[in-house]
């Protein structure tokens, strides 16, 4: 016999199935053949630890059948208990794996980019969407923060100036998932009471009934502020009689001891008062601005009191372009703006006719604001917060929190 022979019986004669006649020639072929008798004892080895095994096996079944149902109970609980901490072991390293992962790849997905990544153009809409269409209310020490499963907070002090001060009034927070943005703002008296409003000169003009309840209300901002002590200083929103440059408003308001803080600055929707009929703009509908503290976060180097440098009207359409851009972020931060007209068409309108005041937030003593009655252009005012503090700036100011 040959070796390719004995392969074709190779299988019945380990099983013993082989014939008689044909066991004979293989026996004598492996007598004859070093190789195939190495397959053999290869082959025997095999099935011996196999046949080990099944006994191990059967013997391990016997001795376990032979234990008290209690300890086999004892036995199986332990087994059970071994398999849960295992998994659970499993499950807290591979949840800290994927926290460790997910941490880098969120630093990454807010941080790439410059001045233009994600957290902190979200923390830029919500410094300027606060900014534009709060009166006298502007955000500062600004945070980021990013967390784990693309997640990041932003907090920020919201404040104002009141006379000769800068006041904290409230702290907000903002939290983002991916590109979701929700923001809470925390008020220091649980509430922001939205004293100031103002009206446009074209709807003033063109609703005479409403003439009588304007002249009222200022006459009534006159009287308060001459009934206010000496000593106290306050904030005032005033409404104009036309549009005017941001050069000309710093000239009407020139010889007066005052700060202007804050410009309403006309879209092309104010002058139809608001989307509800009603035509005093404030911080919650259609009202748009610019504060002074705003123009630094678009513009390089300072400002000058007169306005004639421009930076103000050019802060003013950077700040709306990028709401415009970002038209999505910025509606769920203000749901208040009005949907008939979007950011990218007010945008083109301060655009095509330029910045132009039709009114501002100053702040001073209570009698120097008064002083604002012999105004002829000011045809409207509301009064906001007072307090009593000097005008002028305390040498060592501070704030201990803790």
């Amino acid at each position: 016999m040959k070796c390719e022979d004995v392969e074709n019986k190779w299988q019945a004669y380990l099983n013993g199935t082989c014939s008689e006649e044909g066991e004979h020639l293989i026996d004598e072929h492996l007598n004859n053949c070093e190789r195939c008798q190495h397959r053999l004892e290869m082959e025997m080895d095999e099935q011996d630890s196999q046949t080990k095994k099944e006994k191990s096996l059967i013997e391990h079944k016997d001795r376990v059948n032979e234990l008290p149902i209690k300890k086999q109970k004892q036995l199986l609980r332990r087994a059970k208990w071994k398999n849960r901490l295992t998994t659970a072991f499993t499950i807290f390293f591979l949840f800290i794996f994927i926290s460790l992962i997910s941490g880098l790849l969120t630093g990454l997905y807010y941080g790439l980019g410059g001045e233009d990544r994600k957290a902190n153009q979200a923390m830029q809409v919500v410094k300027t969407g606060t900014e534009m269409t709060m009166p006298n209310v502007y955000l500062f020490d600004s945070t980021i923060n990013t967390n784990a499963y693309f997640t990041a907070k932003i907090q920020m002090s919201i404040k104002k100036q009141l006379g000769g001060k800068i006041k904290t009034i409230g702290q907000l927070e903002g939290n983002m998932l991916l590109n979701q943005l929700t923001v809470k703002r925390d008020w220091y008296d649980g509430q922001y009471e939205v004293n100031l409003s103002f009206i446009h000169p074209y709807f003033a003009s063109k609703q005479l009934e409403e003439q009588i309840d304007l002249e009222r209300i200022l006459r009534e901002t006159w009287d308060t502020l001459e009934i206010l002590p000496e000593g106290t200083v306050a904030e005032l929103a005033t409404s104009f009689d036309e549009q005017y440059d941001i050069q000309e408003v710093n000239d009407l308001l020139s010889d007066y001891d005052l700060d202007i803080v804050w410009y309403a600055i006309d879209t092309g929707t104010e002058k139809y008062g608001t989307r509800y009929g009603s035509p005093y703009l404030t911080a919650s509908n259609d009202l748009f601005g610019i504060h002074d503290y705003a123009v630094f976060d678009f513009i390089e180097g300072g400002l000058t009191d007169s306005g004639r440098d421009g930076k103000r009207e050019e802060a003013f359409k950077k700040g709306l372009k990028l709401l415009a851009e970002n038209e999505k972020m910025t509606k769920r931060y203000m749901p208040f703006i009005s949907k008939d007209t979007s950011l990218i068409e007010r945008y083109h309108y301060v655009e095509e006719h330029g910045v132009k005041s039709y009114g501002v937030v100053v702040t001073g003593p209570t009698k120097e604001l008064l002083k604002l009655q012999e105004n002829e252009t000011i045809i409207y005012a509301t009064m906001g917060h007072v307090d009593f503090y000097n005008w002028y700036s305390t040498p060592t100011p501070g704030t201990i929190y803790d």
